[in-house]
């Protein structure tokens, strides 16, 4: 979400040390109700759809609610605060609320009397206690706001302990996000990066006791993952966005072309360097770093956007359209596919939001599927199957690796509380193949019993699904009549690995061409045809563009339109598209897969 913030005004009610903002008056042209809204609206004309209001301290303005509300008004998705909370009791929160004030960020950079002594506002402490107080009882998001420098170098680990204590709990607050300035009114104050990385990786170990296990590194901050002595500790800290890397005035360094999240840095600024030297910089390479990195939003943004996935499928034989909706009940997962396009790093989305979606979705008349990272992990999934089968007349789904599914007392609590169908991911039918591919050593075999316990104890309609990439792809026609002998009547579904996200790599290495996939795809379908195997998954976003369809398969093609921007702009269209009788009932080209190897693969279909 692209955010924009709009100072209400510089006069403060505190007088902190590090602030390069406040003033002591302010020009009424600039602090008018009118001028105020003029730059919210400027804001959200550019683009923005967050608008952060910010100052000075806003609160001190009577009218905080009223501009709240206008943001709103004119169209943003998020109004969030920037405060100190010190002038917020219990009315003005509920009011803000109401108004449509999103998250809270309050700056508490250390506690008590040190605090104090850094906002030089003696007694504030108590007052932003209050107010957090308030905002928390109103149910306001918060995010606490912290500034690392030097005085407040020392104080900073203690401060999780003591919010702890105060207000019992961590429920409300959403992160705490640590700012290293690289400019202050007393220069002598500023912290160099390595010393800073080593003051957040304390303060997070203070932290995570506690529960409040989301420390951050606030965006257009330092210092940048690559200083941190132990580079996958410091991916906890970071929400790494793509085109980060063209903020102005910062200096890359000839070690940063080495480094896969080099897009989304933009290396060291230039006021840092005015005081301190380049600081010892591990280029990250290791792609599960690089993947854990991979956001495109806060972290959680992000859980909510991953949450649930909308998807249109063919339904075997039948050829009929059915919507389903994908819900992502944890991420972590006991598998490490690289071309996984979850960001299996997230926190869980949370059992009250959960829920909420499942029924939502059971309202809104669509198949259901519970999935992840890997969902056998989460502890209530079998509530979450009980309650999507009372939410919904429509199926319900379950996408695994079976690997836990060897468990005969889950597989059948899963069944019994009302499963339709279970989908599990299944990429070789060798060993050496199939591990290699979620490079899990030991898995191909779990799956193996996860799958013949369900088999053996259960009823339901199973799938296979094989992702093809580059390690398997020629493993395809095998696997078709393996499944079969094996596990008689299961459906195989064959997925073309897709660049679907910035968690996946767009390496050459991981994903293939079309055209070197196809002739394995014809035997198998061949093989499928010649055993009375199902075999589907073409036609939807992770098969191939319908003029590139074997030409077993060209016969069964069912195409129906696609509606206006339900790809969400992921895919692009070539040449050969403009005249082809598919256009508008085909997909295209994922935009990294064009990347990778162009259009060319593209023809016209004329009939």
């Amino acid at each position: 979400m692209r955010a924009e913030r709009v100072f209400t005004h510089y006069v403060c009610n505190q007088n902190c040390t590090y602030c390069l903002w406040r003033r002591k008056s302010d020009d009424a042209s600039f602090t008018s109700g009118r001028a105020v809204r003029e730059r919210i609206k400027a804001a959200l004309g550019r683009g923005a759809e967050e608008v952060t209001l910010s100052g000075g301290e806003p609160t001190m303005r009577r009218d905080l609610t009223q501009l709240v509300a206008y943001a709103r008004e004119c169209g943003a998705r998020q109004v969030s605060l920037e405060t100190n909370a010190t002038l917020i009791d219990d009315a003005r929160a509920g009011a803000l609320r109401d108004a449509g004030l999103g998250t809270v960020r309050v700056n508490l950079t250390a506690w008590g009397d040190a605090l104090d002594a850094i906002t030089r506002d003696p007694g504030g402490a108590l007052r932003t206690l209050a107010g957090l107080r308030a905002l928390l009882a109103a149910a306001v998001p918060v995010e606490v706001h912290a500034v690392l420098i030097r005085p407040t170098f020392e104080h900073l680990p203690a401060l999780p302990a003591a919010l702890h204590a105060a207000l019992g709990s961590f429920d409300g607050i959403h992160g705490l996000f640590v700012h290293t300035p690289v400019e202050a009114p007393q220069p002598g104050d500023l912290l160099s990066y390595v010393d800073a990385a080593q003051a957040i990786t304390e303060l997070d170990r203070a932290a995570r006791p506690l529960g409040l296990a989301a420390t951050r590194v606030a965006p257009d901050t330092g210092p940048p993952p690559c200083v941190f002595p132990h580079l996958s500790a410091s991916t906890l800290f970071f929400s790494l966005t793509p085109g980060s890397d063209r903020r102005p005035e910062h200096r890359r360094y000839p070690v940063c072309a080495r480094c896969q999240v080099a897009g989304s840095c933009p290396g060291l600024p230039l006021q840092y360097l005015k005081r301190y030297p380049p600081p010892p910089m591990q280029p990250i390479t290791d792609d599960r770093v690089r993947r854990r990195l991979a956001l495109i939003a806060s972290v959680q943004e992000q859980v909510e956007r991953e949450l649930l996935s909308v998807n249109r499928a063919v339904v075997a034989h039948s050829g009929l359209v059915q919507e389903e909706h994908l819900i992502r009940v944890n991420f972590h997962c006991n598998q490490t596919c690289r071309f996984c396009f979850v960001s299996t790093h997230l926190p869980a989305p949370g059992d009250a939001r959960i829920r909420q979606q499942i029924i939502a979705s059971g309202k809104a008349d669509v198949d259901i599927v519970l999935t992840g990272g890997e969902p056998t992990l989460c502890p209530q999934l079998v509530d979450y199957v009980r309650l999507a089968r009372a939410s919904s007349r429509k199926p319900v789904r379950l996408q695994t690796n079976a690997m836990r599914l060897a468990d005969e007392q889950l597989t059948r609590a899963l069944a019994d509380a009302g499963l339709d169908s279970v989908l599990v991911s299944l990429h070789g039918c060798t060993a050496q193949t199939a591990d290699a591919v979620t490079a899990t050593p030991g898995g191909f075999a779990r799956t193996l019993e996860g799958l013949d316990t369900l088999r053996r104890v259960t009823k339901l309609p199973v799938f296979v699904n094989f992702v093809v990439c580059q390690t398997n792809h020629q493993e395809l026609p095998a696997f078709v009549p393996w499944v079969h002998q094996r596990w008689p009547g299961v459906q195989i579904t064959v997925a073309i690995v897709a660049p679907s996200s910035d968690v996946v790599p767009r390496e050459k290495g991981l994903i293939p061409r079309y055209m070197d996939v196809l002739p394995d795809l014809a035997a198998a379908l061949r093989e499928a045809a010649r055993l009375g195997v199902t075999l589907i998954g073409f036609e939807d976003m992770c098969g191939v563009p319908l003029c590139l369809m074997p030409a077993e398969m060209k016969q069964d093609i069912r195409a129906f339109a696609i509606p206006e921007g339900y790809d969400g702009g992921e895919f692009v269209r070539g040449a050969a598209c403009d005249a082809c009788a598919y256009r508008g009932r085909c997909y295209g080209l994922r935009r990294g897969y064009r990347d990778l190897y162009g259009d060319g693969e593209l023809r016209t279909i004329t009939a």
